[in-house]
């Protein structure tokens, strides 16, 4: 009894050590990227930890490293003033202690000519001051009838080449980003975040009584958290509260122009409809409560390189992304040991790639620099983005020599090498990398010179294969009948003895379209297929028909025995014998962009078995079409109840497991 209460309690203990890594938990000191299914892979460190700069500050709030001088000015928020480093972090200059107060600045900018803006969030103004810290002018909120009622507290403040003022407000209408000259004149709001178009909403307000959307919650648009100026005068945005586009690049006009990364949902109706439809940042993870995505609080672009690094406010650690959106490296995290975070609030980048990041928590500043690898692919990605594509594959092509397992060294290789016109080593290098969207574009391009040189074999294929047609396709259509008859006759006679035969041919039909799928188009790796899943995928839909079809027929007075409809729906798996492989095949032949081809393939094949199974309420009980029609909804919703109660029948057995295993565990522990 010991042994056994000994046993049990190890693999309870065993369970539990491995729930977390089963729920994709992981310390958030491993380096890692994230694929394009959204798994942790391992890569190398991007960034160490070197120094601290500064202390004493009272929550800081917004850091700035000035290019000219090579300062850092630091918002010392709790402290009412704003502090100006040199590069050992020792201060050369304090605004806000004597003379000109401040009062919980959240915000600093340095201006081309060392004007120092400051967001003096408590007394509702920006304050300029020169090199000296002496106040040279102060802004507040703009006279205009548009403004009427609006509260100015600027948070982040900077100024384009023109003078133009562009504010974080902070306010509560959403309305963007607060635009003035140095006149005071209100010039409008920037980077309003769009209100998508959202399918339920628009049904709610069109079926909702005129007191019923009076009591609606008004949908305002997404605030901008934080803003960047960029060297080129591109300001770039936060947008913590969004799942896609947290990051944005605007232009002149406020569009968000950021790059060509990960975008979710792109090109696809419902994601439109929904706006679901952007481009992905971070990361989410879901806990037994809810989903937690990154919410990026500040960011900082590298003027030279192009490097846009982003600091994720729930995990601590900061996101690095290239000129177009795609993840370079991750690192940080809450901790208290060295290249660990306390509560970090901004970040600023300067020169050779080295980050400054401002920890409220600890009062000070922490510096990174980047490891050799991770300075080499920024000089990959600078190399590719400026037009030097062969040095940018000689870069990628010596960091995945370094690591072969480095999937974003692959990646940037394979962009390099689709530049210079090397397309099958381009795809071999995304396949590598694990990146469908690269290998589609690539083999597109492949294809594409293909054709242009065999347009005449082309040709005199597609025209042999339609004289083939017309010669033989009604002996062949003909030769496919008899095949038919044949084989469903000699199934009436093989009886329930055909049934396995049918649905082991069914599976094998899968397995060998999926393992002929082209990778572009894959759901998941080869070595992550398992034939029993696989199986289960078409048995259990299978099963699950035969035993609501059974029960409904016997409802509505059916004819048909249980042998009948086993029977029947056997053969009604035939369609999907006969062109799952193809359509495997096609796969070969297609890129992305037509992914949709497939898509109506698959549909065809499910709309002729639903025929097929329909028929069954005509053929073998008899029925007319409504009843047809309706015992038709019924079966599809008897096999909902029926997948309804085996996940009681599970959830209610993993309970009575734990509750068993907790009180073996009392038992053990009182006794022993």
């Amino acid at each position: 009894m010991r042994r056994l209460t000994f046993a049990l309690l190890s693999l309870l203990l065993l369970f539990g050590l491995t729930m977390p890594v089963m729920a994709g938990g992981g310390s958030p000191e491993t380096s890692y990227l994230i694929s394009a299914d959204g798994r942790r892979v391992p890569a190398p460190l991007g960034y160490l930890f070197s120094a601290r700069l500064g202390s004493g500050f009272s929550k800081p709030q917004d850091l700035f490293y000035d290019s000219t001088t090579a300062h850092l000015l630091v918002a010392d928020t709790g402290n009412d003033r704003v502090v100006v480093l040199d590069g050992q972090g020792q201060p050369v200059l304090i605004i806000g202690e004597s003379g000109e107060k401040l009062k919980a600045p959240e915000g600093v900018f340095v201006d081309p000519e060392g004007g120092i803006w400051v967001a003096d969030t408590g007394n509702q103004r920006i304050a300029v001051f020169d090199a000296l810290g002496q106040l040279q002018a102060e802004y507040r909120k703009p006279v205009s009838d548009l403004l009427d009622g609006y509260e100015f507290a600027p948070r982040k403040v900077v100024v384009d080449r023109r003078k133009f003022i562009f504010a974080v407000t902070g306010n509560q209408e959403n309305l963007g980003v607060l635009v003035m000259d140095t006149t005071q004149r209100f010039r409008g709001f920037f980077g309003r975040a769009r209100v998508p178009f959202n399918l339920t909403r628009f049904l709610s307000n069109l079926f909702a009584s005129e007191a019923q959307r009076l009591r609606m919650v008004k949908i305002k648009p997404s605030p901008l958290g934080n803003i960047h100026l960029d060297a080129n005068g591109f300001i770039y945005a936060t947008s913590p509260v969004l799942k896609v586009d947290q990051l944005q690049r605007l232009n002149a006009v406020g569009e968000n122009v950021y790059g060509e990364g990960t975008h979710t949902g792109a090109g696809r109706l419902w994601d439109k409809l929904t706006g679901g439809e952007g481009q992905s940042f971070g990361e989410c993870e879901t806990n037994v409560w809810a989903e937690m995505c990154s919410q990026f609080s500040d960011l900082a672009v590298d003027d030279r390189l192009g490097v846009v690094s982003a600091l994720d406010l729930n995990s601590s650690q900061v996101y690095q992304y290239d000129q177009a959106g795609n993840l370079l490296t991750i690192f940080g995290g809450r901790g208290q040991r060295a290249g660990l975070l306390g509560s970090p609030t901004s970040l600023a980048a300067g020169v050779d790639g080295v980050l400054y990041i401002l920890d409220e928590g600890r009062g000070d500043i922490e510096v990174f620099t980047p490891t050799a690898t991770m300075r080499a692919i920024h000089q990959a990605t600078y190399q590719y983005y400026t037009g030097n594509y062969q040095q940018a594959a000689a870069l990628w092509s010596g960091i995945a020599g370094r690591n072969t397992n480095f999937t974003l060294a692959h990646s940037g290789l394979g962009k390099a090498l689709l530049r210079q016109n090397q397309y099958s080593e381009a795809m071999n290098q995304y396949r590598l990398a694990d990146d469908t969207g690269g290998y589609s574009a690539a083999f597109s391009e492949l294809r594409y010179a293909w054709l242009r040189e065999h347009f005449a074999l082309a040709g005199l294929g597609i025209g042999l294969l339609l004289l083939a047609s017309a010669l033989w396709g009604k002996p062949l259509t003909r030769l496919g009948g008899r095949l038919r008859t044949s084989s469903l006759a000699a199934l009436d006679r093989a009886d329930l003895w055909g049934v396995p035969l049918l649905l082991a041919l069914a599976v094998v039909a899968w397995m060998i379209s999926l393992s002929l799928t082209s990778f572009h188009f894959r759901t998941q790796r080869p070595e992550q297929t398992r034939l029993i899943f696989e199986s289960g995928k078409i048995l259990i839909p299978w099963l699950s028909w035969c035993i609501a079809s059974y029960g409904v027929s016997q409802i509505f007075f059916g004819r048909g025995s249980f042998r009948e409809i086993v029977l029947a729906s056997a053969r009604a798996l035939i369609p999907f014998m006969l062109l799952a492989i193809p359509l495997g095949l096609i796969t070969n032949l297609l890129t992305l962009g037509e992914a949709s081809l497939i898509q109506w393939g698959w549909m065809i094949v499910w709309a002729l078995m639903a025929w097929q199974f329909f028929r069954q309420g005509e053929e073998l009980h008899s029925f007319a079409f409504g009843e047809s029609v309706l015992v038709f909804v019924l079966n599809l919703f008897g096999m909902l109840v029926l997948w309804a109660l085996a996940a009681l029948v599970y959830t209610l057995s993993a309970d009575i497991v734990r509750v068993i295993g907790q009180v073996i565990l009392e038992i053990y522990v009182r006794r022993f």
